[in-house]
């Protein structure tokens, strides 16, 4: 598949998908999130709100990475420092599925 149709294709399922509403997305820095953000900030332009939630839990300097990636790519977005939101709800816990588990919860309250 041709990468210029590829991004083309998604952009304009992007907009029929959001219409003239507004639409929320969550970066991690991961290459899905990534590519997510791109694609949604060319869809949407100032519809999109991006979220770069630091969660503590990340490579030593990889949340400055994303920051000033996505800044020199003139993509706005919110940096939410929740590294003690984290690490409060991951502290105790050994078992990996619990860990899964308070990650998960964390990110969605």
């Amino acid at each position: 598949m041709n990468y210029h149709v590829f991004v083309d294709e998604q952009i304009a399922s992007i907009k029929e998908t959001v219409g003239n509403g507004l639409a929320i997305n969550a970066l991690s820095g991961g290459v899905d999130s990534s590519v997510v953000t791109v694609l949604g900030h060319r869809s949407l332009k100032e519809r999109l709100k991006t979220v770069f939630i630091d969660n503590g839990l990340m490579r030593q300097d990889e949340p400055e990475q994303v920051v000033k990636l996505f800044a020199r790519l003139g993509i706005p977005f919110e940096p939410v420092n929740a590294r003690l939101e984290f690490l409060n709800a991951l502290k105790g816990l050994t078992d990996p599925e619990e860990k899964r588990n308070a990650i998960t919860k964390t990110f969605t309250t």
